[in-house]
């Protein structure tokens, strides 16, 4: 007997079997693909619609449509056959629809938050749907595999399609956190009383008249804080900071007075003679700054930093005069004869710098640094002569002349005069005439001598070949 043909038969036989192990180990990771579920084209919506969701990046296919274990893999290699069949027998509908359900336990392999994860609406519990063994997949539905028109999560609206409507109480604010036995406690749902007294009891400290209607100071979202209606005094300012018992002592609501005075106190350094009327002054931000409407008075430049009583001494306000010189006293060296109607020359700013409307004698040239008294000596400021004259003394070289300063001078000073002479030919001092006006005029400009550089009538003072080189 030929004694190693069994060997090479055992040979092969190890070879086929490692060859059809690893075969189906190959097939098994291929079949186990995304891009393997694609190749049937009626798989072509939900093999784009995860590729572009974000468990492309973190699940594969059968990561969430196949139980783990040997009974998970039995049961996705059946339902895989009768999908193969269903594709090349074309007996299947459309748009493809999967009936095997994501488990819970699938969803929390990856998202082991979710139970404690803190929830974007308050109508939606994680921990408490979970409890209830809710499959995740009731209200994620369309998480992965949605179209654009489709919302990824269901719309809180259609809870009701799980829920039972509150037509008749509205499940807001902490209220849709609660479950159903924290207000149906007996399990008894109609004829719930809906008034918050019925489920709440009012505490200790509570403000003893307002047991009932809850509504009118709380909101479902929370007992505080607290709010009510106080159109009849508008919580402004500090007032809306200040509790309820700080104003309406002793539990009394009624009738309460609005004055402010009938909560506040004058404090004994105010104002006297200002008891009531407070508004006038201060508003509910606070008694300081303390304002008043004074456009009867205006209160500009140095009068705006002033205290009230610089002005209104011993508490006096109505009638008090508004003329300057009721504050102000004239100064010693003030202008004598110039007194009353202060604004002409001074303003709010300050008593310095004067100003006064000079246009009938416009201050110019060397009059504007001049001070009042220059000119209004005496004290005397109406019908005071405008002339030049009339303050300055002409010299006696002026004998004669027209008094008409202004001809040959400006009030930018006395010299250089301005006089032009228009008909003395050489004589105008250029060139190499040097002339001076006293040149001519030796004692007065009334008159003019020659004889200076000329001694008789002939030009060159009679030398009549003066200047004849030839």
């Amino acid at each position: 007997m030929n004694r190693g043909l069994p060997f090479a038969l055992s040979v092969v036989a190890g070879i086929g079997f490692v060859a059809l192990v690893a075969g189906g180990a190959a097939f098994q990771w291929v079949n186990e693909q995304p891009w393997f579920c694609n190749s049937c084209h009626e798989m072509e919506f939900h093999y784009q619609s995860w590729e572009a969701s974000t468990h492309a990046e973190t699940a594969e296919c059968l990561d969430c449509h196949a139980s783990p274990g040997l009974a998970g893999f039995i049961e996705e290699k059946a339902r895989g056959a009768e999908q193969l069949v269903a594709h090349f027998t074309g007996n299947y509908p459309l748009p493809i629809r999967i009936l095997v359900r994501v488990r819970n336990e699938q969803c929390l392999a990856c998202h082991l938050e979710t139970a404690a994860l803190p929830d974007q609406a308050a109508d939606a519990r994680h921990d408490i749907h979970l409890q209830a063994q809710v499959a995740c997949v009731e209200c994620h539905s369309r998480l992965v595999h949605n179209r654009p028109d489709q919302a990824k999560v269901l719309p809180l609206d259609q809870c009701d399609s799980c829920h039972q409507k509150h037509t008749d109480f509205a499940m807001i604010g902490t209220h849709a956190t609660l479950r159903c036995t924290a207000c149906h406690t007996a399990g008894e749902y109609e004829g719930t009383d809906p008034r918050c007294e019925s489920c709440h009891t009012v505490p200790p400290g509570h403000i003893a008249p307002f047991k009932s209607d809850c509504g009118s100071c709380h909101a479902a979202s929370g007992w505080k804080p607290a709010r009510t209606d106080h159109a009849t005094f508008a919580l402004t300012g500090q007032h809306a900071q200040t509790s309820c018992s700080g104003c309406h002592a002793g539990d009394r609501f009624e009738g309460t007075p609005t004055a402010c005075e009938s909560c506040h106190q004058v404090p004994a350094k105010h104002i006297p003679g200002i008891t009531a009327g407070c508004g006038g002054c201060h508003t509910p931000d606070g008694w300081r700054p303390a304002l008043f409407d004074h456009t009867f008075f205006p209160l500009q430049g140095q009068h705006e930093a002033l205290a009230c009583a610089k002005c209104h001494p011993d508490g006096r306000y109505l009638g008090t005069p508004k003329l300057c010189e009721n504050c102000h006293s004239s100064p010693a060296d003030h202008p004598v004869g110039k007194l009353g109607n202060c604004g002409a020359c001074h303003s709010p700013s300050g008593w310095l710098p004067a100003n006064f409307n000079h246009s009938r004698f416009p201050l110019s040239g060397a009059h504007r640094p001049l001070a009042c008294t220059s000119c209004h000596s005496s004290g005397v400021f109406r019908g005071l002569a405008s002339s030049c004259s009339a303050c300055h003394r002409a010299p006696s070289t002026h004998a004669g002349l027209s008094s008409n300063c202004a001809g040959c001078h400006s009030t930018s000073g006395f010299s250089p005069s301005s006089f032009r002479h228009a008909q003395v030919g050489e004589h105008i001092p250029n060139g190499e005439h040097q002339l001076s006006c006293r040149d001519c005029h030796a004692t007065s400009f009334g008159q003019a001598s020659c004889t200076k550089c000329h001694s008789s009538n002939n030009p060159g003072d009679g030398d009549e070949d003066e200047g004849d080189d030839d």
